[in-house]
């Protein structure tokens, strides 16, 4: 009879560590499938980088063209009013000039002039420092506000209107009577006044700068000042449709002729991209542009009519 003991002693000694083949076998499927993992984790986190910057750059091309695009459609409407050049009051309206000084209304008051704009540079506008100027065209709006002013800041700069009547004061001036209007109906609004350009955000990443839209709007003393909206609009382009074509500010005669006004926006990364290259060419306004660099980039075109 075998005894148990005699069983469990053959069993172990038929017993063998693993040999050096299965090892190296085992350590190299290990290998690879800690390598399929590690590609999987880096296609993983570009696949999100790249959804996250398209979806950013989709974001703030919208937001973009609807501001500058909202404002081009209020150029020019001053309340109703159908006698814009015979609007006068206790502050007044000033001659339409491509300046736009810091220490005073001017800017806002020239009225006349709804729409205006300078092509690939900002000369003649210190409310935009050249320190700040990047490139791209400057574009200059003037509109009425939409709503109706209830309350007066001193310093600011209304315009009471009725379809035939017009007056411009400051808020300390709304009860002279040379304000007066007889009209009616008839209210009373601020004046406002913007200029788009492509600006330096003052930020970099990875060693790049980064470029944004800024919008030059008035403060409480209807003052120019000029403000960064968003991040990552790399060049603005503005041309101006007259006679039936396009062409760019210089070639514009008179203002007043402008009927339509064409905007591109391109719109780029923040940052630059791993694995991608843009070596896509954009056409654009009198621009063809081609990066061959790492940031992803969109371009995004708007026309809007000009009230005449």
């Amino acid at each position: 009879m075998i005894s148990l003991q005699s069983i469990n002693s053959k069993i172990l000694s038929r017993q063998s560590g693993v040999s050096m083949v299965e090892l190296l076998v085992a350590m190299l499927l290990g290998l690879f499938l800690l390598y399929a993992l590690v590609e999987i984790l880096i296609n993983g986190k570009q696949s999100f980088s790249s959804a996250s910057h398209l979806s950013r750059l989709q974001e703030n091309g919208r937001i973009a063209t609807n501001l500058v695009v909202s404002d081009l459609k209020r150029a020019g409407y001053m309340g109703g009013n159908s006698d814009v050049p015979n609007i006068f009051g206790s502050t007044g309206q000033v001659a339409p000039a491509m300046t736009c000084a810091t220490a005073n209304t001017t800017w806002v008051r020239m009225i006349t002039q709804g729409v205006a704009g300078i092509d690939d540079s900002n000369a003649g506008y210190a409310c935009i420092p050249d320190a700040t100027y990047l490139r791209g065209d400057v574009l200059a709006i003037r509109h009425a506000a939409p709503w109706i002013a209830t309350a007066y800041t001193a310093n600011k700069v209304y315009l009471r209107s009725s379809l035939f009547e017009g007056r411009i004061f400051t808020g300390t001036d709304q009860a002279l009577g040379t304000n007066d209007v007889a009209d009616l109906p008839q209210s009373d609004r601020e004046l406002m006044a913007f200029a788009y350009f492509v600006g330096d955000s003052g930020r970099t990443c990875g060693g790049q700068a980064v470029p944004s839209l800024y919008r030059v709007n008035v403060n409480d003393n209807s003052q120019p000042v000029a403000n960064e909206l968003l991040p990552g609009v790399e060049d603005f382009q503005v041309q101006y449709g007259v006679n039936g074509q396009y062409v760019d500010a210089g070639a514009v005669a008179d203002w007043a002729d402008v009927v339509t006004v064409r905007v591109w926006l391109l719109v780029r990364a923040e940052c630059t991209e791993s694995g991608f290259t843009d070596g896509n060419t954009y056409t654009y306004g009198d621009q063809v542009y081609t990066p061959n660099d790492n940031f992803r980039r969109q371009l995004y075109s708007s026309v809007a009519m000009i009230r005449n």
